[in-house]
Parts: C-alpha cells; sequence; structure tokens
C-alpha cells in the first residue's frame, strides 16, 4: 500500500502510536506499541509509516468480534 500524494515537501519524525482493537471486544486486549519513523507530506499532511513484523503479528493475532469488523470496514 503506498500513496504519492504528488507534492515533494516531504519530512520524517519520530513517533510513538499505540494502537487499540476496535469495539467493545477490544477492551480486555493489550493495545500494540509502536516506535515508526513518519514520512509527512508538508503540503498535505499525508503521512506514512511501516511496522516491525512483531508488531504488525501482534495485530493479526488479534481477534475481532463481528461489531469490531464493521467498525474497521
Amino acid at each position: 500500500m503506498s500513496y504519492v500524494c504528488g507534492h515533494n515537501r516531504e519530512r520524517h519524525f519520530p513517533a510513538e502510536i499505540n494502537i487499540h482493537f476496535p469495539g467493545m471486544g477490544g477492551l480486555d486486549k493489550p493495545s500494540v506499541w509502536v516506535f515508526p519513523r513518519l514520512k509527512v507530506c508538508l503540503d498535505c499532511g499525508l503521512t506514512q509509516f511501516q511496522m516491525a513484523e512483531t508488531q504488525l503479528t501482534q495485530l493479526t493475532e488479534g481477534e475481532f468480534t463481528p461489531e469490531a469488523k464493521s467498525m474497521a470496514a
């Protein structure tokens, strides 16, 4: 998944992001912390980052409730 906004004023920033699982079922699951480098377009605000495989695995192993699936779509 790669998006290009067409602008060329990009800058990288360190970040910390706490990802929560959606829905009521997500309240009982631990959140996933990621510490990516953000690539931010200073013209339009489009922001991209890549997560480590360990953190991606934590997200894919979390089970979604039917309510959470509809909220994520």
